[in-house]
């Protein structure tokens, strides 16, 4: 009985003690916010809602309306839903469609799925240019898009469509490859 009354106390003391590690480890901001940089967690949404960047001279650049933007502090990363991008090079506009976007970290990549769309509005020089793939991958300081699915370019009446795609929308030419295959119609003009 005389060497349980002696253990009981060391037994509390030890339990005590654990606990009191225990809560401070559980507490701990530092340690609390080693934990959070481990998780994907996004530290902030926006829903329905218009972003447009201008050029240094006040000209609109690009122009964005999506569902939701979601980041996500650990990777620097952003994911969009039903993003609708329209860009501005040199006076005319181009259009992007898709389900989701994902954006780098430096936001110099963005890889989109779900029913992709490249949208070239007519001018009175070409018609109505359309690429449809289920994802792409676009390079906007570049203006250079690559997909490696199955993609469709339509451009007025004609139809080609391949396996892969490099697009460079600056000089507006689309290079296609794997099976590749077309209907190429003559413009009434030429």
């Amino acid at each position: 009985m005389r060497s349980g009354n002696v253990l009981f106390p060391l037994i509390v003391v030890a339990l005590l003690a654990a606990l009191t590690f225990w809560l401070q480890r559980a507490v701990n901001p530092d340690d609390l916010a080693r934990r959070t940089l481990k998780r994907h967690d996004p530290d902030f949404v926006i829903g329905d809602f218009t972003l447009r960047r201008f050029d240094e001279n006040g000209k609109l650049k690009q122009s964005l309306l999506a569902k939701t933007l979601t980041h996500y502090p650990d990777n620097e990363t952003t994911t969009v839903i039903k993003p609708d991008l329209t860009y501005y090079p040199g006076g005319e506009s181009t259009q992007l469609f898709a389900q989701t976007a994902f954006l780098s970290e430096d936001n110099k990549r963005v890889d989109l799925s779900g029913d992709v769309r490249l949208i070239k509005p007519a001018t009175a020089l070409r018609p109505l240019t359309t690429l449809r793939t289920e994802s792409l991958t676009v390079f906007p300081d570049t203006d250079i898009a690559e997909g490696s699915s199955r993609v469709t370019i339509t451009r007025g009446q004609s139809v080609v469509s391949g396996d892969t795609v490099h697009y460079n929308g600056r000089e507006n030419v689309g290079v296609l490859g794997g099976r590749v295959k077309g209907i190429f119609y003559r413009d009434k003009k030429s």
